[in-house]
């Protein structure tokens, strides 16, 4: 009665779970070597770096399947009592796949103190293969020129890529959009990069594909990364095509400048012991592996590349524009004009692009039981580099933004297989079943910046502190207004000069934080702050070509940022997604049953900002509240001339309309002290 319970719950559990990363299964049969006759009741042990990770029993007919095993290379042990045991090494399984082994041929009476041990070979052609596409396990990864899983799925026919250092693949000809990559199970968002020594296998479906994958218009890219060991092992390498010797090139193999240091580590935490105390195989292992990288400049090109000489650059810095004379400005020139081709010199590589990133990976297997696996995972993935802009070649390559990605993944992993029923008048109808439940978390954030600035916007574009001077001065003709009261009612009508707030003098002290622009105005200010009419305002200032705050210089030529100019983009994107997903899988005869859920959560976030322009907006909401006049408060003096007649002036107040007055302004009014 129990056993059909258990039964009815496993069909149960079958029927309502699955999720996009099936796991592999094994079949095979032992037989006796000398007369082909099956071996039923054998024992089949799973092995994986040396620990158990799973286990079956041969039916009469000799037959065994081991379910719920993730992508990976096994080895299988084969026992009978009397017989000799039996291994078989290198057994390659795939996700979503039936690896079927040669038949276990067991002798009889020999030593049985030792093992036949034969490698396994994998087949021209695979019976379960019902998509298209291709699998590369680590030991051809190894031999491979690239070291990351987009170059090693590049390989796979019917995979293009950009040659851009992008990871986008496009399969039969789909957008990049269209094909989806998982890892370990994990639908991946952001970065796909992994330390070489941690991936396991490589799969790409590109065609057939299966019902779990329904959503995908292109292909799938399925990697597993390796798992834990059972024995201690480890190891550490560096590679390098040169270093940087200042701007004066690269001591080494190219101009690429590429610096790696890679690790790795495994080993059992804790092992199963015999009733004496003895260790005996694995119980809990690790897997940690990491890879450091600097590159000078990651995508060099064949073009030739040129910077203006250090001294020429210095002078330009110092004194960027040129100015006419007299009493007028004569329009303002970027000196970056006169530059000739003798101050310029060729470089190796292109200014300010170096790239520096880290990530990681790891994982730990716990086998509960013979029957109970949990596995527990993530990666990490930190990338820092200068976006190069041609425009900043040669004037202002100091002053590339700064683009910070970082991504990480978390997962949990529950697999339970059932084992099949041993009496003979009562078999089991269901067979081979198994469970497995995975909950994950993936985290993307990625910031576009200056690098100086970063989120301080206020520092972009910054010029200096500018001060006015106003006074009250009247208007040259007589204005005629209608004095009001409190509620609106004309009481009066009053004819004279009226009084206006002028600015008479606008000074300049040059700010610290974009030193460089900042003597864009200095300039301007040296060739004419003596001549009054010129400082006056912030319009005659500006008209001149002196730069206020938010302003950008004028280019070179329309093809070259000035000297000093900082970018004018903050971006900033975060990406979180969860997910729930099961599989479950069962055998009824020849055939097999898998159907399941999966849950996924998704949360994005991005805005893209040019803070240059938050001066210009500063500009438009400051002040708005005082630009009326109050006609109900101020002075009234008349002017009296001999022999009758004269004049009248009106000095008012500024009225208060605290109808438009913006929150910025109170903002800046209350950080301000004013």
């Amino acid at each position: 009665m129990l056993k059909r319970l258990a039964v009815f719950v496993t069909l149960l559990f079958t029927v309502s779970f699955a999720y996009a990363q099936s796991q592999g299964t094994i079949k095979g049969k032992m037989l006796d070597k000398e007369t082909g006759e099956p071996l039923p009741f054998a024992n089949v042990v799973v092995m994986k770096g040396g620990q158990q990770v799973a286990g079956a029993q041969t039916d009469f007919d000799g037959k065994f399947t081991v379910t719920g095993l993730g992508a990976g290379t096994y080895d299988l042990i084969a026992k009978y009592v009397g017989y000799q045991d039996i291994k078989l090494n290198g057994v390659i399984v795939n996700a979503g796949q039936i690896t079927f082994v040669p038949d276990l041929k067991a002798g009889q009476g020999v030593d049985l103190d030792e093992f036949v041990v034969i490698e396994y070979e994998v087949p021209l052609i695979s019976k379960d293969q019902t998509s298209s596409g291709g699998t590369v396990t680590r030991e051809n990864i190894a031999k491979m020129p690239g070291r990351s899983a987009v170059s090693v799925a590049q390989t796979v026919g019917g995979v293009y890529s950009k040659d851009d250092g992008s990871s986008d693949l496009n399969i039969r000809g789909s957008r990049s959009s269209g094909t989806d990559t998982y890892i370990d199970g994990i639908k991946v968002r952001g970065s796909q990069n992994l330390p070489n020594s941690a991936i396991e296998q490589v799969s790409v479906i590109t065609g057939g594909l299966p019902a779990q994958f329904g959503d995908v218009t292109g292909g799938v890219v399925n990697i597993t990364t390796r798992g834990a060991s059972s024995e201690w092992f480890g190891g550490i390498e560096y590679l390098t095509s040169g270093f940087k010797n200042g701007e004066d090139g690269i001591i080494g193999l190219d101009d690429h400048g590429f610096n790696l240091l890679g690790f790795s580590l495994s080993g059992p935490i804790m092992f199963n012991k015999d009733s004496a105390g003895n260790k005996k195989d694995a119980k809990l292992g690790f897997f940690l592996s990491g890879e450091l990288k600097y590159d000078v400049d990651p995508n060099p090109n064949a073009a030739i590349n040129y910077k203006v000489k250090d001294d020429v650059l210095a002078d330009l810095n110092e004194t960027p524009y040129s100015f006419g004379t007299g009493d007028v400005t004569g329009g303002a020139v970027n000196n970056g004009q006169y530059v000739r081709e003798e101050d310029l010199e060729e470089i190796p590589f292109r200014l300010n692009t170096s790239r520096k990133g880290l990530n990681l990976a790891g994982k730990i297997d716990y086998t509960v039981s013979p029957t109970i696996n949990l596995t527990f995972g993530g990666s990490f993935d930190y990338n820092d580099r200068n976006l190069f802009n041609r425009n900043n070649a040669l004037f202002n390559s100091q002053n590339n933004l700064q683009a910070v990605d970082n991504s990480w993944r978390v997962y949990a992993r529950y697999t339970q297989r059932f084992k099949n029923s041993e009496d003979q008048d009562n078999p089991s109808v269901i067979k081979d079943a198994y469970i497995s439940f995975q909950a994950d978390y993936s985290v993307v954030n990625q910031t576009i910046q200056d690098e100086n600035h970063k989120d301080n916007f206020s520092h972009y574009g910054y010029v200096g502190k500018f001060t006015s001077t106003r006074v009250n001065m009247f208007d040259q003709f007589p204005s005629t207004v209608e004095i009001v009261d409190a509620n609106g009612n004309v009481v009066d009508t009053i004819t004279g000069m009226m009084s206006n707030p002028n600015t008479v003098s606008y000074t300049y002290e040059p700010g610290e934080v974009n030193p460089i622009l900042a003597n864009y105005t200095q300039a301007y200010y040296d060739a004419f702050g003596s001549n009054p009419e010129l400082i006056k305002d912030r319009e005659t200032v500006q008209g001149g070509g002196a730069l206020l705050n938010g302003d950008f210089p004028l280019s070179v030529y329309g093809m070259y940022s000035a000297m000093g100019t900082p970018g004018n983009t903050y971006q900033l994107l975060n990406q979180t997604q969860m997910r729930f997903t099961g599989t479950g899988n069962a055998s009824i005869g020849d055939h097999a049953l898998q159907i399941g859920f999966e849950y996924e959560q998704r949360d994005e976030r991005a805005y893209t900002l040019n803070p240059y322009t938050l001066w210009v907006l500063g500009r438009q909401l400051v002040n708005r509240q005082i630009e009326q006049r109050d006609f109900t408060q101020g002075t009234f003096t008349e002017y009296p001339l001999a022999g009758g007649g004269g004049y009248s002036q009106f000095l008012f107040q500024q009225a208060y309309n605290p109808d438009v007055h913006s929150q910025f302004d109170k903002n800046l009014r209350a950080s301000l002290g004013m």
